[in-house]
C-alpha cells in the first residue's frame, strides 16, 4: 500500500508574534496547502487512491493491535465466536452477549466517513488534475475513478449493514466554514441513492475482461458488492444479472470466472491457496493485502501468536465441526482442520488458533500445525472469492423460486469440500425454506472467519433464530439467571452510534434500543 500525501493546513500562529510586516502577513505559510491546489498531476491522484485504500485497510485490520472491524462487525457478534471467559475487556463482553453500548469503540464509525472523505476528493479533482498532467490519460482517469466510487460504496454498504441509517456526503470539505452536520438518511436511500449509482457509474469506468489486480476494486468485484447490495434488498433478479456479469470477467490468472461447475473454483488440493497466496487463484475476487514488513503485525484477536486471546471460537461449532476432525473416523470435509488449529494442547478453551490466513499443510496433522515464523507473513484478507459467489448465486436461485439451479451452485461448493452433495429429495432441500437454511448453514462453514457471517443472519432475518439459544447459554455462562436472549432484533441487530459520534454531530440520533 503506498502512502499518501499528508495535506497540513496549520496556521503558524505563533509566527505572528514575531513582528507586524504586513507583507509576511499577506503570505501563505510554505506549510499550507489549499485542498484544490494539491491535485495537480497523475502522481497526485495515484496517491489519493492509495489514501482511499489505506484507510480502508486500517479500518479492516486495525490501527493498533487486535482492533479488526473486519472481524468485529462481520463476525465476532455471531455464532462463529465467543469470549475467552477467563480474559476478556468490557467491549468484548459486549459484543459476544449482545449488551453493545454507545461506549464500545468499535460502534465509532468515523474511519468509514475518512474513506468517504478521501474518496470524495479523488472523484471532485480528477478531472482538474488531467486537465493539468497529459500523462493523466482518460483510461487512468478512469480506472482511479472507478476504484474511488466503489470504494465510496462499499464503505456506506458497511454503514448500513452495521449502523443502518447513516449521513450522506458526497462532497469533500474544503474549508473549515462548511457545515459539518448532517441529519441520518435512510439505509434504503442510501442503498439506492448512493450506493448502487456508485457501484453502476464503478462498473461504467472500468475495463472490462481485462486481468485484475486482485488487491483492487475492479470489474468482478463490482460486480460480487452489487450483487451482494441487491441480496441486501431481496431483489434477486438484479443479485442474478450482476452474478452472471461476474462469471464473464476474468480473475487473477487471465480466465473467466466461467461459473459452470467446481471446475472453476480453486482445486481441493490446494484450496488454502485462496488465503495464502489470493493473487494466484482463478476464485480470488477481492483480498486486503496486510504486508508485515510495511504495516507491522496484522495481529487479530484470531491470529495465530502465543499471548491469550479475548475471542475463541464458539464452543457448539468447535464441538460440531471442528473437534471432530481429530477422531479417526472424520469427516472428510478439506475445511475445518485448515480454518483452525484444532490439534494444539493448551488448557481449555484450546480454540483460539485461527490458520485461515497462513499456510499450513492441506492436511495438517498434530505434529505440524503451523511453521514457526509466522508472524513475520502477510496477511490477506478476503472480501469476495467465488466460493462466496456461488452460495450467493444459489441462495438468489432459491429466492427465485429455482430449487434446482441452487441445489447445482450449492453442490459444487459441497464437492470442492469433499462432502457428500445434496440429493434433491433431501428434505433439507426439498423447499425454498430448508434450501434457504442450507445454504446459510453452509456459507458458515466455507467462509467462516471471512467477515461475512454476522452480515448474514441479519440479511436473511435469521439472527433471533439463530442467535436466541447461543445468547441464553452464553449469558447463563456469565451469570446472568434470567438469560433474555436476543432482544428486539429489529433494532439491537444494529450498532449503537458511539457518543464521540453523537457529540460530533447534534443533528445525530442514536439507534432504537440503546440509550445516549
Amino acid at each position: 500500500m503506498k502512502t499518501s500525501k499528508i495535506i497540513t493546513m496549520s496556521a503558524l500562529a505563533t509566527a505572528l508574534l514575531l513582528g507586524g510586516c504586513k507583507k509576511f502577513l499577506d503570505e501563505k505559510p510554505l506549510a499550507q496547502v489549499a485542498v484544490e491546489d494539491f491535485y495537480k498531476n497523475r502522481y497526485d491522484m495515484e496517491a489519493s487512491v492509495a489514501a482511499i485504500y489505506a484507510a480502508f485497510q486500517q479500518e479492516m485490520i486495525g490501527k493498533e493491535q487486535y482492533t479488526e472491524k473486519y472481524m468485529y462487525w462481520g463476525e465476532y457478534r455471531s455464532d462463529n465466536f465467543d469470549r475467552f471467559l477467563s480474559y476478556t475487556k468490557d467491549y468484548v463482553d459486549e459484543i459476544v452477549l449482545n449488551s453493545l453500548t454507545p461506549t464500545n469503540q468499535f460502534s465509532d464509525w468515523s474511519g468509514l466517513y475518512t474513506v468517504i472523505g478521501r474518496a470524495n476528493s479523488t472523484i471532485k479533482y480528477m478531472g482538474q488534475a488531467a486537465s493539468l498532467d497529459v500523462t493523466l490519460t482518460p483510461a487512468l482517469s478512469n480506472s482511479y475513478l472507478s476504484q474511488a466510487h466503489a470504494m465510496r460504496a462499499i464503505s456506506y454498504f458497511y454503514l448500513v449493514r452495521v449502523w443502518g441509517d447513516a449521513p450522506i456526503r458526497l462532497e469533500p470539505y474544503v474549508n473549515i466554514t462548511e457545515q459539518s452536520d448532517f441529519r441520518r438518511e435512510s439505509k434504503d436511500k442510501i442503498i439506492s441513492e448512493v450506493i448502487i449509482p456508485d457501484l453502476e457509474k464503478a462498473y461504467s469506468l472500468v475495463v472490462k475482461g481485462s486481468k485484475p489486480v486482485v488487491y483492487n476494486i475492479g470489474e468482478a468485484a463490482i460486480c460480487a458488492t452489487l450483487a451482494d447490495v441487491y441480496m441486501w434488498k431481496k431483489d434477486y433478479p438484479n443479485a442474478i444479472k450482476w452474478i452472471n456479469n461476474l462469471f464473464a470477467a476474468k480473475g487473477p490468472l487471465g480466465a473467466t470466472y466461467a461459473g459452470a461447475s467446481e471446475a472453476n473454483l480453486q482445486p481441493s488440493a490446494t484450496w488454502k491457496t485462496l488465503f495464502t497466496a489470493p493473487a494466484t487463484s482463478n476464485e480470488s475476487i477481492w483480498s486486503i493485502h496486510w504486508d508485515y514488513l510495511k504495516n507491522g503485525c496484522a495481529c487479530m484477536q484470531t491470529s495465530w501468536t502465543n499471548n491469550n486471546k479475548q475471542v475463541v471460537v464458539d464452543e457448539d461449532i468447535w464441538a460440531t465441526w471442528f473437534q471432530p476432525q481429530t477422531q479417526p473416523t472424520r469427516s472428510p470435509d478439506i475445511r475445518p482442520r485448515q480454518t483452525a488449529d484444532v490439534f494444539l494442547a493448551q488448557p481449555k478453551p484450546n480454540r483460539d488458533r485461527f490458520i485461515k490466513w497462513y499456510p499450513t499443510a492441506a492436511s495438517p496433522t498434530a505434529a505440524d500445525p503451523f511453521p514457526a515464523s509466522n508472524q513475520l507473513l502477510p496477511v490477506y484478507l478476503t472480501m469476495y472469492r467465488l466460493g462466496d459467489i456461488y452460495l450467493l448465486y444459489a441462495e438468489a436461485l432459491n429466492g427465485s423460486g429455482d430449487l434446482a439451479g441452487a441445489l447445482k451452485y450449492l453442490n459444487f461448493v459441497r464437492k470442492r469440500a469433499m462432502v457428500p452433495e445434496y440429493l434433491a429429495t433431501d428434505p433439507l432441500v426439498s423447499n425454498q425454506t430448508a434450501m434457504e437454511n442450507t445454504i446459510l448453514d453452509e456459507r458458515q462453514l466455507e467462509l467462516f472467519g471471512e467477515g461475512k457471517r454476522w452480515f448474514d443472519l441479519v440479511r436473511t432475518n435469521h439472527v433471533k433464530q439463530v442467535m436466541d439459544p447461543i445468547l441464553k447459554r452464553r449469558q447463563t455462562a456469565a451469570g446472568n439467571l434470567e438469560a433474555p436472549g436476543f432482544l428486539n432484533p429489529e433494532t439491537k441487530a444494529y450498532w449503537p452510534l458511539h457518543r464521540n459520534v453523537l457529540n460530533s454531530n447534534r443533528q445525530l440520533t442514536q439507534n432504537p434500543g440503546y440509550t445516549d
